[in-house]
Formats: C-alpha cells, structure tokens, sequence
C-alpha cells in the first residue's frame, strides 16, 4: 500500500499478532486471549484499524476444543496424545508432516546444529555473566582496572560497561 495524501486510513490492511505460550502468562486459564487497540483516554473508544494480538496458551484446555487439541498437539507432538480431544483432517496431516519431518536424518542434524549453537552461545553468556560478577567485586574493592583486567582476563570496557551499572 502506498503512503500519501491519498491513502486513506479505514483501507490499511488488518494485523493479527499471534504469541504461542508455554504458560497462561494471564492467569485466567483461556487458551485463546485476543486484544484490540483501544484509546487510554476515552473508554469504549475502539481504533476499529483490525489490528489484533492474540495469545494462545498450550497450558489451558479451556476454549474451543479444535484450538486446545492444536495447542495441545503442539506440547506433545504425537497423536496419541490423550489431550488431544478432536483429531480432526487438519490434525492428521499436521502430524503426518511432524511424523516426515521427525524421520528426515538432515531435520535431525540441523535439530542438533541449532541444539549446540544455543548451548554455546548459553555457556558464552553465562562466562560473560561471571566476569561481570567477578569485576564488580573487584570493582567494590577499589582495585585498579589494570589489575582487573589481569586478575578478570577481560577488556577496559568490558570494565566501564560493569561500572556505569552499579553507579
């Protein structure tokens, strides 16, 4: 769609926003939360623009049973799931495509490549993590920062990021 002064408002297409959750991050135990934009100072007032966020919640089985027996094939992706209380067409071959892709030895490879890129990547934080720990202790000691860096084996502004946090 084109911008200008002869766009007109009303015609921008609709948004629908989608998060898929691990957890009722709510607490109301739906399995389906949508929200609309609504102005803060005049309530009731919609913005009626289409745009929509949705959250689906794999942890509730309350909602429409085709969307909890999705949510629910979701976590556990086999169809003999006993949460599953609607296999219907759209089910089945979902799980005929999971079922192809599960047997494919490359899925299986690129599954374990991007399994040990996040394991690296999580130990190359947490590494970060306790040289930023240890600089701030060696920093509330008044150390100097050529000893820190010797004592830390990090970088002067590895120091000054760690400083101006505890400022």
């Amino acid at each position: 769609m084109k911008s200008g002064k002869k766009t007109k408002y009303k015609n921008l297409p609709s948004t629908i926003i989608i998060f898929i959750t691990q957890d009722d991050i709510f607490g109301k135990d739906l399995a389906m939360y949508t929200f609309t934009e609504q102005c803060k100072e005049i309530p009731g007032l919609p913005l009626d623009d289409g745009t929509q966020k949705i959250f689906l919640n794999m942890n509730s089985k309350h909602g429409r049973p085709e969307l909890v027996s999705l949510l629910q094939y979701m976590k556990d992706t086999r169809i003999d799931n006993p949460d599953i209380i609607v296999k219907d067409r759209r089910i089945l071959e979902l799980d005929e495509i999971v079922t192809e892709i599960k047997q494919d030895e490359e899925w299986e490879d690129t599954k374990m490549s991007i399994y040990g890129l996040g394991l690296e990547q999580g130990e190359k934080q947490g590494e970060l993590n306790k040289t930023k720990i240890v600089i701030r202790n060696l920093l509330k000691r008044e150390m100097s920062d050529e000893d820190i860096c010797a004592l830390a084996e990090c970088t002067q502004e590895l120091i000054d990021e760690v400083r101006n946090t505890i400022k």
